[in-house]
């Protein structure tokens, strides 16, 4: 059972995700598995974060779809394990620059459908295509520089 230390670690985490939208039980897990020593089976998360293994299952499959953890084995052990990803950072920025380049092809569709008629609407999705489309690239240029710092 995590100390007070980490239990409060993990409620905050949970906390902090929830305000990102996420629900506040992919946080705690997430906090979890941060802290974890090594890979955790669905009953030693639902144990320690003291909730039901669905809730558990659920969320950890939601950890793996955004890349911040994956399923693994351990020999002799039918169960499945989780622990975070290798690159967990990096793999949830680059999902957010995919939904960032997704925004700006919306912008430019939406250039296409108003043509000249709306010069007002035509100003606002201009302005959404340059927003996403400065965004994307300066994420991208800081994913690539951060590999070059940390390899």
């Amino acid at each position: 059972m995590p100390n007070p230390e980490t239990r409060q670690f993990i409620e905050r985490m949970g906390l902090a995700v929830e305000r990102l939208g996420l629900t506040r039980t992919f946080g705690r897990l997430f906090g979890l598995l941060l802290l974890a020593d090594g890979p955790l089976s669905l009953d030693e998360m639902a144990d320690r974060l003291q909730i039901s293994k669905a809730s558990v299952s659920t969320n950890a499959r939601s950890c793996e779809d955004l890349g911040l953890a994956r399923r693994v084995g351990l020999r002799g052990d039918r169960r499945d394990y989780y622990e975070l990803a290798p690159r967990a950072f990096e793999n949830v920025m680059r999902r957010w620059v995919g939904a960032i380049h997704s925004m700006a092809g919306l912008a430019a569709e939406g250039l296409e459908a108003v043509g000249e008629k709306s010069a007002p609407a035509r100003d606002r999705l201009t302005v959404m295509l340059d927003f996403y489309l400065f965004m994307g690239e300066q994420i991208e240029e800081l994913l690539e520089r951060w590999r070059e710092v940390k390899g």
